[in-house]
C-alpha cells in the first residue's frame, strides 16, 4: 500500500471545506486519475499526498507510516519520504526557481545529500532522456511552456521517486508535447512507478490511467473504479460537472446533447441523448443501427491511418480531405477540422494530425 486515507478533510483558514471525508487507498504501480470539475479539491488532494499540507480531520498513511507535520519533522522520515514522492505542479513557474535548468534539476538530489558525481550523472541522464540538453544553461523563465513542463518533470524525476503526482499534466501543452508526455508516463509506469494525476480533461485520462477517482462538487469522493467503467456512467459525469448538456431545436424537436471538456460528447453507446420528452429522433451528429456500426468502422480505420500518417508523413492533401469528409459524415466535425488544418498549414501538419488522433482516441473510448 502506497497511501491510505481515512476520513480526510481539509479547509483553508476561514474558508469552507475543500475536501470532506475522503477515504481511499492507492497501491503500488497503479495509474490513477483524479477527476473532478474545477474547484473540487483535486490540487488540494495532491498537496496532501505530497505532504505540503496536512489534514484538518482524518489520517493519511504513506508507505505504512502516518504522514503528518510531526512525522516530517523527523529528518530520516522526511528524507525517505521526499525521495519516494514527487509532485509536478500545474504551473511549472511555481516549481522552477533556480538560475539555470541544470541547477533546477540538480536541486532535489543535492538536498537529499547525494554525492556530487551522482548528481551530475543523474542530471545529464535526465537532460538526455527528456531531450532538453540544448537548454541546460538557460534560465527557466526564458523557456516555452512545453520546455518548462519538461524541466519540471525532470526535476521531479531527479530523485528517482516511487510515486509521481501530476496536477493537470497537459495544461498549456501543444499536441506534440501532450503525446510526448503520454509516452513518458507509460514508460515510467512500465518501470514500476505509481502515477497519480489530477485533471478535468476527459480526453487525456484514458491514456494515463486505468483507475479513476471522481470528486464531486461537494468535495468528496463520488466514485472510484476502473476508468472504462466510470466513463460509461453518464449520469455520474453529468452530476459531477465533467460533462454538460446542450439543448437545441432541430426539425421542430428539442434535443439535448451531452458534451465533455474536450468537445462533443457522444455517450457510452455512441448515441444521441435526449431530454425528458423521450422523443428519440435520429440526429445528424450520430447514427444508430447499421449507420452507427459503419461510422465505428470508419473511425477505427481513421485511427490506424492517423498513426501511419504521423509516423511516416507520406500521404497528401487529397487523402486528408477524403478522410476529413468521412470523419464529418460520422459526426466528428472537430476531428475533420484538424485534418483539414493539416492540409492548409504546411508547417504544422504533424501537430494537427496528433491533435486529431488525441481527440479520436478519447471519442473511441467513450463509444465503447
Amino acid at each position: 500500500m502506497v497511501y491510505s486515507l481515512e476520513g480526510v478533510g481539509y479547509s483553508y483558514a476561514g474558508a469552507e471545506p475543500v475536501l470532506t471525508d475522503v477515504t481511499i487507498n492507492f497501491h503500488e504501480n497503479e495509474r490513477t486519475v483524479i477527476l473532478g470539475a474545477n474547484g473540487t479539491g483535486k490540487s488540494t488532494l495532491l498537496a496532501l499526498l505530497d505532504g505540503l499540507i496536512f489534514p484538518r480531520s482524518g489520517t493519511i498513511r504513506a508507505f505504512g507510516a502516518t504522514l503528518s507535520e510531526r512525522a516530517l519533522d523527523d529528518r530520516q522520515f522526511s528524507t525517505d519520504f521526499r525521495k519516494k514522492v514527487a509532485l509536478v505542479f500545474q504551473n511549472p513557474d511555481v516549481q522552477l526557481f533556480s538560475s539555470t535548468v541544470w541547477d533546477d534539476i540538480a536541486f532535489g538530489p543535492i538536498q537529499l545529500g547525494l554525492p556530487r558525481e551522482q548528481v551530475s550523472q543523474t542530471v545529464d541522464d535526465l537532460l538526455e532522456t527528456l531531450r532538453i540538453q540544448d537548454i541546460r544553461h538557460r534560465a527557466p523563465h526564458t523557456l516555452s511552456e512545453g520546455q518548462k513542463k519538461k524541466v519540471a518533470i525532470a526535476s521531479s524525476l531527479a530523485t528517482d521517486p516511487e510515486v509521481l503526482l501530476l496536477d493537470e499534466p497537459t495544461n498549456g501543452l501543444d499536441p506534440r508535447t501532450q503525446v510526448w508526455l503520454i509516452e513518458l508516463l507509460e514508460e515510467l509506469h512500465q518501470r514500476g512507478k505509481t502515477i497519480i494525476s489530477a485533471t478535468h480533461d476527459l480526453s487525456i485520462a484514458p491514456d494515463i490511467a486505468d483507475r479513476a477517482v471522481v470528486l464531486s462538487e461537494h468535495r468528496s469522493v463520488a466514485a472510484d473504479g476502473r476508468y472504462e467503467d466510470i466513463i460509461k456512467n453518464e449520469e455520474l459525469l453529468l452530476a459531477v460537472n465533467l460533462i454538460h448538456e446542450h439543448a437545441h431545436v432541430h426539425g421542430g424537436t428539442r434535443h439535448v446533447h451531452r458534451h465533455g471538456h474536450f468537445g462533443h460528447y457522444h455517450g457510452s453507446q455512441g448515441g444521441t441523448m435526449h431530454d425528458d420528452h423521450n422523443q428519440h429522433h435520429t440526429h445528424d451528429h450520430t447514427r444508430g443501427g447499421e449507420g452507427g456500426r459503419a461510422d465505428g468502422e470508419t473511425l477505427q480505420k481513421l485511427r490506424v491511418l492517423l498513426e501511419h500518417w504521423i509516423e511516416h508523413g507520406d500521404s497528401h492533401g487529397e487523402t486528408y480531405r477524403e478522410w476529413a469528409a468521412k470523419a464529418g459524415q460520422a459526426g466528428e466535425e472537430e476531428i475533420a477540422r484538424e485534418i483539414l488544418r493539416a492540409v492548409d498549414d504546411n508547417e504544422s501538419v504533424k501537430s494537427h494530425l496528433e491533435r486529431a488522433r488525441s481527440i479520436l482516441a478519447a471519442k473511441l473510448v467513450l463509444k465503447k
